[in-house]
């Protein structure tokens, strides 16, 4: 029986609750708002206590590309896309809370009242290189790992994002009421006015206590010369942050008084929806990012993967990052399929290149934003091209490459976990013929097609943060 273990203010300390004492709590209450704030859009779902998705809004916007390295969003636009989707629903039955899965890193800056200060910086952005090697220069890789389990890769932690803005932007660093944090903490300084961040997104700040999945470091704080009060506090994933207020329930239709939980980053959610909670248990999110997760019970440090806590206590999630997944492939379909429609390429033409078992001579190097593994800047690149290349070889070498990228992990992970023999495939860009290609390629190992996960993760840790309430 699936074993949920719920916090109780601290880690130490745990309880246990079965999924059917907390489905019978569930049959007395109303829906969940979950909400998952991603990079191309807002997907918004009303969720029941039986984790149905029983309504979906979904709100498209673009980030702005820059100079080759940048990546920034307006974070007034997803407040908007936010309002847009909350707009589509009858809210007038009761919801009984918001919660939230957000993209992660996803650092912005904002005033004491709330607003942003400058545009947010996506994990798609990597021109905090020279800050990166200044981080490890002052700490030291080996002690960097110990501390948070991840290295200062711009892209994959944003304190090199904030170190950045340090250095270059040293009038909005030195306000004294600015706080930095992520795209959760902009919502839920809107929604309840406290500023807060959880452990899962907190753990891909480079700033916190990953490996003991503790609280900020004092010791990098001190080391980078970074200041704490600068910084949200750390609540779990399943806490009520606050409630909505009356000038926020006109905005947005939601009713005042509605508690807001916190809920965590888009994998950890997605792994929770999943029910990936068990050393060894894998999951595959294809979606902008393309991500290889594994579930340990114990903090798994190489600077090969990324490490980040998961929604339970003493659990943490290992991740295997292409950064630029399924962007990618849309990269792809506007530059090289531009006569196509998004529905018929995601529908008919991508399908169909998949079904070709032959591997292609061209190749592809799944670098075009970067290698969140590695601080040198990395580009993807094609080879392996002749006159006689088509444009299907090259996306189904594009596809290859950006799942054949991640093999290697399940083969490190392998000596040192148990793992499954099935990986759970998630994410917007989870369809049938993409998981039947990656099982192909991923011989040892069945795709079970899961498709979208985040909105019920995000719910189910509502409805625990509720029954704890």
């Amino acid at each position: 029986m699936l074993i949920l273990l719920l916090y109780n203010n601290t880690v130490s300390r745990a309880r246990a609750y079965t999924l059917q004492h907390l489905l019978c709590y569930h049959t007395i209450m109303s829906d969940i708002l979950a909400v998952d704030v991603g990079t191309q859009s807002l997907k918004a779902g009303i969720v029941d206590h039986d984790l149905k998705v029983k309504a979906r809004r979904q709100v498209f916007y673009s980030a702005e590309i820059g100079s080759g390295t940048q990546a920034e969003i307006d974070p007034e636009l997803l407040w908007q896309a936010f309002i847009d989707g909350c707009s589509g629903f009858n809210l007038d039955r009761k919801i009984e809370a918001v919660t939230f899965s957000t993209l992660c890193p996803s650092l912005v800056a904002m005033s004491g009242d709330g607003k942003s200060m400058r545009p947010m910086i996506l994990h798609l952005d990597r021109r905090s290189h020279s800050q990166a090697l200044w981080t490890l220069k002052r700490v030291g890789q080996e002690r960097f790992l110990k501390i948070t389990g991840n290295l200062p890769i711009p892209g994959g932690i944003s304190l090199t994002s904030l170190l950045w803005i340090k250095e270059n932007e040293p009038a909005l660093y030195n306000r004294r009421d600015v706080i930095f944090g992520h795209a959760v903490t902009f919502f839920l300084r809107r929604l309840t006015g406290k500023f807060f961040i959880d452990p899962s997104n907190a753990s891909f700040t480079g700033l916190f206590e990953t490996v003991k999945y503790g609280n900020w470091s004092d010791d990098l704080l001190s080391d980078l010369q970074l200041s704490r009060a600068k910084l949200p506090e750390v609540v779990f994933s399943s806490t009520v942050a606050g409630k909505i207020n009356r000038e926020i329930s006109n905005a947005t239709g939601l009713p005042a008084g509605t508690p807001v939980v916190i809920g965590a980053n888009d994998t950890t959610c997605a792994a929770v929806g999943a029910d990936i909670k068990e050393s060894g248990d894998l999951m595959n999110t294809t979606g902008t990012v393309e991500s290889m997760v594994l579930c340990t019970d114990h903090p798994l440090i190489n600077k090969a993967h990324l490490l980040r806590t998961h929604a339970y206590p003493n659990r943490w999630l290992a991740m295997k990052v292409v950064g630029a997944g399924g962007v990618s492939i849309e990269w792809f379909r506007r530059t090289l399929c531009r006569e196509l429609s998004r529905e018929v390429f995601y529908k008919e033409y991508f399908p169909e290149v998949l079904k070709e078992t032959a591997a292609p001579d061209a190749r592809f190097l799944p670098y075009l934003a970067g290698d969140r593994h590695s601080i040198r800047q990395k580009t993807g690149a094609f080879s392996g091209l002749s006159l006689s290349t088509s444009r299907e070889e090259l996306l189904l070498s594009l596809a290859r490459g950006i799942a054949s990228s991640q093999i290697a992990a399940l083969k490190k992970w392998r000596q040192e976990v148990s793992l499954a023999d099935s990986i759970f495939h998630v994410g917007g860009g989870a369809s049938q013929p993409y998981s039947e290609f990656k099982e192909r390629l991923y011989k040892d190992y069945k795709f079970i097609n899961k498709g979208e996960t985040t909105l019920k993760g995000a719910a189910l840790l509502a409805f625990t943060a509720l029954k704890k309430g």
